[in-house]
């Protein structure tokens, strides 16, 4: 007899309260997610908390079983520390009826013990606040193969065939110095079994990149004077809290956990080498060259950037020196070239900073293209033209007469579209987010039309005057 087929997953919705300045909001995530908005209006609050919520959800502290009434994961565990694997019997409906239990589990430790640290906050200061998950109830891993692995180069894996959950790796055998271990890294792959669709990597850059890209060498200045500082306080940094190790200490605390790791991946492009991204072979890299008129270069003590002019017009010069343009997007350019994983979620903080308007134009034709090579784009912007040439695209989807005349003489080469059904755009207000419409015309964003006929209204009314002065 055939099995009855499975619903389709429905996108995981992200449900925030009380997050700074946003008391409620809802957003899924498409292909390329827009979120605009005024100033202080929460986007950089939602950012951060979806960020640290997707670094950190498989590696929560949540006791699974008695949090969430889940004797699956305690019947894994103890066959794989007895065997090294496990076998285990449980229907799809169980697994349906599980999910959001376990879930719940999750998020509601991770909005009491971990959100204000995602903000480097007072947990006081995050009183109230909470994100729900809601992956939908259909468990859509069956045959996905999901692996995990040990500090020790150990894999375990685990798969679903319908009826068995199997996991197996390397046996842990008894040592108990790797009980601990193997005990954490069984949970992490129960819970990646288990929320398959939260597989994304978060990979954020921040609107603090810009200051970042100058002061590096200054932050690996002090992290350097902070080691030495210690080694040579030895125990008397516990005894006196005048001395200047904890000025210092406190001062390098201040940062967001996302900004944090922004410092961190600036930091370790030096040892990038010759590391190929997934996506090499898109050349996407190459539209931040086209976009700067120049590429960057990592030594082992420094990023330049070098002009692809000739002759006299060439230079390179140190990254700090650079343009304010260059420096906003080297980090992009570093992390295309050599990082990008198609599991990644790249998450762009104002990605049109300092950029010319025809430089936003041709960066939303290279965040279409990060996405048709398989990429995740979250981005806040402000931009009224980054959005409007996301509608070209979109434009551009559609099937029409003389197509590819009609795009080469507009100046859009092969390829240069994206399926509206692939976008989810917001905008920042009231408190929340306000989802917008998205057809074959793209996304219905009326913010920034507002502004534009209001500033439009009133120079024509000005207009009109001055001229009725000159025609008296």
């Amino acid at each position: 007899m055939k099995p009855a087929s499975r619903p389709a997953p429905v996108p995981v919705t992200f449900r925030f309260e009380n997050i700074g300045p946003v008391r409620k909001a809802e957003l899924d995530l498409g292909g390329l997610t827009v979120i605009a908005g005024r100033n202080n209006t929460g986007k950089t609050y939602l950012v951060y908390t979806l960020y640290g919520f997707l670094m950190m959800w498989d590696q929560l502290p949540v006791v699974v079983a008695s949090d969430a009434d889940d004797p699956l994961v305690d019947q894994i565990l103890a066959q794989v520390m007895e065997q090294g694997e496990a076998t285990v019997a449980v229907e799809p409906d169980a697994l349906d009826n599980l999910r959001p239990r376990v879930m719940r589990a999750l998020t509601r430790s991770f909005s009491t013990e971990a959100l204000a640290g995602v903000f480097n906050s007072p947990t006081d200061a995050f009183e109230g606040a909470s994100l729900a998950v809601d992956p939908g109830s259909a468990f859509p891993g069956q045959g996905r193969v999901v692996a995990v692995r040990t500090r020790a180069g150990e894999t375990f894996s685990a798969e679903y065939d319908g009826k068995n959950i199997r996991v197996s790796g390397s046996a842990p055998g008894k040592r108990q110095n790797r009980t601990l271990d193997v005990l954490g890294i069984i949970r992490r792959l129960y819970l990646r079994f288990l929320f398959p669709e939260l597989s994304w990597i978060p990979f954020l850059l921040s609107a603090e990149r810009f200051g970042i890209s100058l002061f590096y060498r200054e932050l690996d200045f002090t992290k350097n004077q902070l080691v030495d500082l210690l080694q040579k306080m030895g125990n008397r940094k516990k005894q006196d809290r005048s001395l200047p190790f904890f000025l210092i200490d406190e001062s390098l605390s201040r940062y967001a956990l996302p900004i944090k790791h922004n410092i961190d991946y600036t930091r370790s492009i030096f040892d990038l080498g010759r590391r190929k991204s997934e996506v090499h072979g898109e050349s996407l890299f190459n539209d931040v060259r086209s976009l700067m008129s120049g590429y960057y270069r990592a030594s082992s003590d420094n990023i330049e950037f070098r002009s692809v002019g000739r002759g006299a017009r060439r230079f390179a010069i140190p990254l700090h020196l650079a343009s304010s343009s260059a420096r906003g997007l080297s980090d992009l350019y570093f992390f295309l070239r050599h990082v990008a994983r198609k599991d990644h979620l790249l998450i762009i903080d104002e990605p049109e900073g300092h950029l010319d308007t025809a430089n936003q134009i041709r960066l939303a034709r290279l965040l279409a293209r990060m996405v048709r090579a398989g990429l995740r784009v979250l981005l806040t912007t402000h931009s009224d033209y980054l959005v409007k040439e996301i509608n070209n695209l979109v434009m551009l989807n559609s099937a029409f007469p003389d197509k590819a005349q009609v795009a080469g003489r507009l100046g859009y080469g092969e390829g240069d579209s994206i399926a509206p059904e692939t976008i989810r755009a917001y905008v920042a207000e009231n408190d929340g987010l306000t989802r917008c419409t998205i057809d074959k015309f793209g996304i219905d964003m009326p913010i920034f039309d507002e502004t534009i006929d209001g500033i439009n209204r009133v120079a024509n009314e000005l207009a009109s005057r001055v001229a009725e002065d000159q025609a008296g």
